[in-house]
């Protein structure tokens, strides 16, 4: 089983990434997914218009820690995804000591081009993101969708549900709980995740998920963005991250 992770993605600095793991308890069998964005622009040096979440790519190797509670992962997307293998490649190098993998913010990319990726740098981890492209492109259908995933089976290790995509809108739960359930039911080792408008205050949408799925991993971008200058707010990262903790130890069953 995959150790399930709670995720906070959009870190600029190793401080922000510091505060959080160190307000997390210690010897909990989760991990705080520390996430990175990047994408091919930032790889050629171009400003995305997201300049709050994208580091430059030379910063990310200081911006991860090594930590026991650390799941370190570059989110990485790209409209080129016929070179998405070199591209991973030199990400892997920039990423530095500390990186643990990917999560990869593109509808159902190439499994070749994973397997090679992995047979080169077999440590790493692989999340597949599945926002509203790559539900579109199975046309909402649950079964489809968990055939799609099934095939991903060895080759990445967690996939995470996100219709959101990082702008805060909230998952429907019945969506959400349709598509867990069909990819539960193929019984492989991928572990299962989702995202979408989470934060402290929008927590309880996430409870029931929680009661039927105690080993589900969740990532929150949008809502832990401050309004001003889109920069990370740590303090409500810090606030998601242990209610949430809070609210998967209490449906242990």
């Amino acid at each position: 089983m995959k150790v399930p992770y709670i995720g906070i993605t959009g870190f600029m600095t190793s401080t922000e990434v510091g505060s959080v793991l160190n307000s997390f308890p210690a010897n909990v069998k989760r991990k705080v997914m520390i996430g990175v964005l990047a994408g091919l622009k930032s790889l050629r040096g171009k400003t995305n218009k997201w300049p709050g979440r994208y580091p430059k790519v030379e910063e990310i190797k200081n911006i991860f820690i090594d930590h026991p509670a650390a799941l370190n992962l570059i989110h990485y997307n790209t409209k080129e995804p016929d070179s998405l293998l070199a591209q991973l490649l030199v990400m892997t190098k920039l990423g530095g000591p500390n990186l643990h993998g990917f999560q990869l913010n593109m509808a159902w990319p190439s499994k070749k081009v994973l397997v090679y990726y992995r047979r080169q740098c077999p440590e790493k981890q692989i999340v597949l993101q599945i926002g509203n492209k790559a539900i579109e492109l199975v046309m909402k259908s649950p079964e489809i969708l968990a055939n799609h995933v099934e095939r991903y089976s060895g080759v990445v290790d967690y996939v995470l549900l996100d219709p959101s995509g990082g702008l805060g809108k909230p998952f429907d739960v019945a969506e959400i709980r349709s598509y867990l359930e069909a990819i539960e039911a193929k019984k492989t080792e991928i572990g299962l995740g989702t995202a979408g408008g989470l934060s402290a205050q929008t927590l309880d949408i996430l409870e029931p998920l929680a009661k039927e799925f105690p080993n589900l991993s969740i990532d929150a971008e949008g809502k832990l963005r401050n309004k001003e200058d889109d920069s990370l707010n740590v303090a409500e990262a810090i606030a998601y991250s242990l209610k949430s903790l809070d609210l998967f130890e209490s449906n242990k069953q």
